[in-house]
């Protein structure tokens, strides 16, 4: 079904594609959220020693080269296209460049399909199905320069690695949509509030430094929103990735995630109520129901749950609507999800949900045996008369 809607899509004049979009929608809002994961557990170079870390660096960058993003990415922006959001919230949006320093020789061919640029791909591969999606809003999280890698037999460095990592919310082309600027706020006591380019999107205050021996990193995560109109009615959708629960065998970085949470509702908390929205909050919180943390802290999802309804929780049917994780290489068979971390939140309730994870099942494998991402995508449905 899905590929006959793309032909129908990509051979018919937008005017026709966007009749059909209308047609289709029986709810009011139709949203997803989708980590589109590196390719990469980055955990084993955060952790590395020094003698290590050269080697650690290879290896990830190996990974990312063998779980084939450009494949992937195919399979993900189906997912897209398949069932047609109004929104998207898009998580580990990562650009990754590659600069060789070997005179005569381009070291970074040794890792084919490792460098690119996922949001480039994710657009790519929509416009080529006919689906007629735009970016409304990025913010920029993590980002390295400069990243020396070594390899074999060469003196030196062999090449330069940047590395960049997003949040993205995309728009249908129907969609009335642009970025809101919701002012930022912290929780670290004089720490200033650190807003996007523009304005646009906040990165917490509460982040993660991280010491390697090419000193020292930070791991920003952040949120951007949107304003839109769907039926007539006003919308603010938010997108944020929190932090993991825990970083290596640090205990202080547990405070981080429920921080992070904090910074997110206190400032939706100023903003929404005052512009008269509906607030849709969807992204990768690393925080599922069952979740306790080890110190008593309110967990992300205790404390988004007070102000906004998990909408899972209003869908009918018993399943557990679990999201993550598939094993690193992507390669496990069946799905290891025993977590619900992928979540929408919404703020009032709605009064009917449908809502299903997507990318999780053996059929959603790419052509060479890979999960689209670690994590599956949801797709919601939310009415609210």
């Amino acid at each position: 079904m899905k590929r006959i809607l793309f032909a129908i899509c990509g051979t018919a004049m937008a005017l026709g594609c966007l009749s059909a979009y209308a047609d289709n929608d029986k709810a009011d809002i139709k949203v997803m959220t989708q980590n589109q994961y590196l390719g990469a557990d980055l955990s084993p170079v955060i952790a590395a020693t020094p003698a290590n870390y050269p080697f650690a660096i290879v290896d990830a960058v190996q990974a990312i080269a063998t779980n084939n993003i450009p494949e992937r990415a195919i399979a993900l922006a189906e997912s897209i296209a398949d069932r047609q959001p109004h929104l998207v919230a898009l998580q580990e949006v990562y650009a990754f460049d590659c600069i060789s320093l070997v005179p005569g020789y381009d070291a970074c061919t040794a890792f084919p399909g490792a460098f690119n640029d996922h949001l480039v791909l994710t657009e790519a591969k929509l416009a080529d199905m006919g689906s007629d999606y735009r970016v409304v809003a990025v913010l920029q999280n993590l980002t390295i320069p400069a990243l020396p890698v070594f390899l074999p037999g060469i003196d030196g460095p062999a090449m330069i690695v940047s590395v960049i990592d997003r949040d993205v919310i995309l728009a249908r082309g129907d969609i009335e949509a642009t970025p809101a600027a919701i002012p930022c706020t912290s929780v670290v006591p004089g720490v200033d509030p650190k807003p996007g380019p523009g304005g646009i999107g906040c990165h917490y205050t509460a982040v993660a430094t991280v010491e390697t021996p090419l000193g020292n990193i930070t791991v920003e995560r952040g949120f951007i929103a949107a304003n839109a109109t769907i039926k007539g009615e006003d919308y603010l959708f938010v997108n944020s990735h929190l932090e993991v629960r825990q970083l290596g065998d640090s205990a202080a970085s547990t405070a981080l995630q429920p921080a992070q949470a904090m910074e997110l509702n206190i400032a939706l908390a100023g903003y929404a109520p005052s512009h008269n929205r509906r607030v849709i909050l969807a992204g990768d919180f690393n925080s599922s129901p069952a979740d306790v943390h080890p110190y008593g802290y309110p967990t992300p999802y205790q404390q988004l749950s007070v102000p906004f309804t998990d909408t899972w929780m209003l869908r009918p049917g018993k399943s557990g609507g679990f999201t993550c994780c598939e094993a690193a290489d992507l390669l496990n068979d069946p799905s290891s999800h025993d977590r619900r971390i992928d979540i929408v939140f919404a703020n009032p309730a709605p009064v009917e949900v449908k809502a299903n994870v997507m990318d999780a099942k053996l059929d959603d494998k790419t052509a060479s045996g890979l999960w689209p991402s670690d994590h599956g995508s949801v797709i919601a449905e939310l009415s609210f008369d």
